[in-house]
């Protein structure tokens, strides 16, 4: 199973041998999106999604011969899984959270592994419930996408969520 209830973000960054933190700001208010603020926060959104994307390509691209790229969302190319938590996790804020965007992303850059999270402002979800009884408020694809990736999907708490969090490691990784 790829979905870890048990996993935390400490044991995690423990076991990487951590050379970079990046934090990416998206909507930090806690302020609904509206139709006035929705432009400028998908932009925001938008230009994060291909700074991560950047980001691991500038700092992996010489230890493997891998490309990252939000496009291969749009085609399908599932052996992208960035592209895929990115987005899928990325659009269930911008769609279910309180506030209706994500607060910001975090990326953890280690020699091996990095771990992306995506984190939202506002109430919590239950991450282990939706999983487990597939609920039908569930109706974006990331809790498909969790189950099926190769990576590891955690999250800050099972039942209280706020960030999930995406762990790949480098030899792992596919694109």
């Amino acid at each position: 199973m790829t979905i870890h209830f048990n996993k935390t973000l400490p044991e995690s960054l423990e076991k990487m041998n951590i050379k970079k933190y990046h934090t990416i700001p998206i909507h930090d208010s806690e302020t609904l999106r509206t139709v006035q603020t929705s432009d400028e926060i998908i932009d925001r959104y938008g230009k994060a999604k291909w700074k991560i994307v950047d980001l691991l390509n500038g700092y992996y691209q010489q230890k493997v011969s891998t490309t990252f790229d939000l496009y291969n969302w749009l085609h399908k190319n599932k052996d992208d899984e960035v592209s895929y938590f990115l987005s899928e996790a990325g659009s269930n804020c911008l769609n279910y959270a309180t506030f209706k965007a994500p607060s910001e992303f975090h990326l953890w850059l280690g020699e091996n592994s990095f771990i992306i999270g995506i984190e939202q402002k506002g109430d919590s979800f239950p991450a282990q419930k939706i999983d487990q009884q597939w609920l039908k408020e569930n109706d974006g694809a990331a809790f498909t996408f969790f189950r099926e990736c190769k990576s590891k999907i955690f999250f800050n708490h099972p039942e209280k969520a706020t960030i999930v969090y995406l762990e790949c490691f480098v030899k792992n990784v596919h694109s």
